[in-house]
């Protein structure tokens, strides 16, 4: 992800050079075909006005010499001729010079006997050039040749019409200059530059668009992609990550959750707003006069007298200029932490009770030693008294009661020496179950056990894995007095292996669930208090947890998980 927002900053910085150098190239490229396109156009006025003045020349010759031939024509026929011709709309006027170019006749006359200057063409074509005064004009020289010297006989013969001019020249010692109008051509000449250059302007347009169109459209594509990338990377943690996400708007109206917030808060949707849920109500209103709240812990109702502990974090969203836009609130379920924190303070109470205990059991054991040797004195001395004898017996019997007490209490205070090996869970549960299948059977309690799979096994110290599951045995058939079921089940869950004893007997009062892995708590008239404190420091001594759940009437179940083989080679290793 950390790649993606330099692309499209890449393409920001190069955008504006691509967009320039483009838009140069394709400007060049419309000036050259504008320019070519003008140059045909002027092109094409050439022609035609070339064409148009080689129709008048050679018009303007056969006239004459039909004239001259046929009808004896003279200056004046000519000159007639010269300024009919002139009164075209594309003529301005038209002129027969001598070689030497004197101008021996002119559609106006007062410009014949004048002079011109010339460029004599090639011959049987046209010289042209553009003259600007006194009229802009296309003038067009090509040579003049209306007869033939010495050819026909009688009136066919032609002879020289101009004055001073010998009959004698050649054809080629006259020219006839044209002066056309190129004006219309002109006019449609500009009007077609017109027309191009705002054609290719528009192209010019439409493609420097089109080009910058593309860029912006890459630039949507890459921050959309972009956009797309953070925002399923945003939804992936939100809706992966183990912590509760609530976020609302300024109003508190709640507008995103994931699905952590609903599993903690049992909920299967969460709508509305959040000052209906009082413990984030609190929260709210310390959000209105800070910015933050940081690990602050609440109680959240679950329905009944049930509460959740929470640890919650809460902020102020603003947007990109400041202004505050919602709220967000992290939480997190602390019940595991709670209970953890439970555990971990009975264990030192009963750490520190373990202690004291040893201590007055010391303190017990020299009296008891006396009292003993007493008792045991005074029977002998009141064997012939029944009465004496059976008080000495009693004496005698509570005081070895009592010592039990005060070595079972010692056994609960002294630390746990392990000696653990890989065992057969199969062959752990057929032992222990042996051990009680005599008071189960009188008891009319039906034991059934399964190991799953067959070759499941535990690292354990065997000698005191046993007295766990004994002590869970025992304290199974003493809730089922009338009979019933004892399911001892072990099977492997997530690198742990899980066994659980469960009973159909009486169960547990839910006040006394939180009191029965401490020292001397009991509800059984024949009970000391210390067996399941015993279990409980014994799984704890093998790495395990243990967990009861117990409905009143329905049976308990006790469940242990300790770690597997695996996990314990793991940390032996290590």
């Amino acid at each position: 992800m950390s790649s993606r927002p330099a692309l499209p900053e890449r393409w920001a910085w190069s955008s504006p050079w691509m967009i320039m150098g483009s838009v140069c190239i394709l400007a060049v490229v419309l000036i050259i075909l504008a320019a070519k396109n003008i140059n045909r156009e002027q092109e094409f006025m050439l022609r035609a006005l070339l064409s148009e003045a080689k129709i008048l020349s050679n018009s303007l010759e056969a006239s004459s010499r039909t004239g001259m031939m046929g009808m004896g024509w003279g200056k004046s026929q000519l000159q007639l001729l010269l300024e009919e011709t002139a009164q075209q709309p594309e003529i301005l006027y038209v002129a027969i010079v001598g070689a030497s170019g004197r101008i021996v006749a002119h559609s106006d006359a007062k410009q014949t006997g004048g002079s011109i200057s010339l460029t004599h063409p090639a011959a049987d074509q046209f010289s042209y050039r553009f003259v600007e005064e006194p009229k802009r004009s296309f003038e067009v020289l090509s040579a003049y040749k209306p007869w033939f010297q010495g050819r026909g006989k009688g009136p066919h013969r032609m002879a020289c019409p101009f004055p001073g001019e010998s009959s004698s020249q050649s054809n080629n010692d006259f020219f006839l200059v044209l002066g056309l109008d190129p004006s219309p051509f002109e006019a449609a000449q500009r009007q077609d530059i017109q027309q191009t250059v705002l054609l290719f302007g528009i192209m010019f347009l439409v493609g420097a668009g089109g080009l910058i169109s593309l860029v912006w459209a890459q630039h949507y594509r890459e921050a959309r992609k972009c956009l797309m990338d953070v925002e399923a990377f945003t939804s992936t943690l939100v809706r992966q990550m183990p912590v509760g996400l609530v976020a609302t708007d300024r109003r508190g109206q709640i507008q995103r959750t994931n699905a952590a917030s609903l599993q903690i808060l049992k909920s299967q949707a969460l709508a509305g707003n959040i000052s209906r849920f009082p413990c984030f109500a609190s929260i709210m209103r310390e959000l209105e006069k800070k910015e933050r709240v940081m690990e602050q812990e609440v109680q959240c109702p679950a329905g009944g007298t049930a509460r959740i502990p929470l640890l919650v974090n809460a902020v102020v969203m603003r947007n990109g200029i400041g202004e505050a836009v919602g709220n967000v609130f992290l939480f997190t379920d602390m019940t595991n932490i709670k209970q953890l924190e439970e555990q971990l303070r009975r264990s030192e109470r009963l750490a520190a009770l373990g202690r004291l205990a040893a201590g007055v059991a010391h303190e017990i054991r020299n009296p008891l030693s006396s009292i003993k040797g007493f008792s045991t004195i005074l029977a002998g001395r009141v064997k012939d008294d029944e009465r004496g004898r059976r008080i000495a017996e009693v004496m005698g019997q509570e005081v070895e009661r009592l010592n039990r007490v005060v070595s079972e209490l010692l056994d609960y205070a002294r630390p746990t020496e392990l000696r653990k090996s890989p065992q057969n869970c199969l062959e752990l549960l057929r032992h222990s179950v042996h051990l009680v299948e005599m008071d189960a059977r009188h008891q009319g309690v039906a034991i059934e056990s399964r190991v799953e799979p067959l070759d499941l096994q535990v690292q354990v110290d065997p000698d005191r894995f046993s007295q766990i599951l004994l002590n869970l045995y025992l304290n199974a058939l003493q809730s089922m007095e009338r009979g019933g079921t004892l399911q001892v089940r072990a099977c492997e869950e997530a690198d742990q292996v899980v066994l659980k004893v469960t009973d159909s007997g009486e169960g547990i009062p839910r006040e006394d669930l939180p009191h029965i892995f401490d020292p001397y708590f009991t509800t059984k008239p024949r009970g000391v208090g210390l067996g399941l404190a015993n279990v409980h420091k014994l799984v704890e001594a093998h790495g395990g947890d243990i967990e009861v759940d117990s409905h009143p009437g329905k049976g308990t179940t006790f469940t242990l998980r300790l770690p597997g083989l695996r996990l314990e080679s793991a940390v032996v290793e290590h």
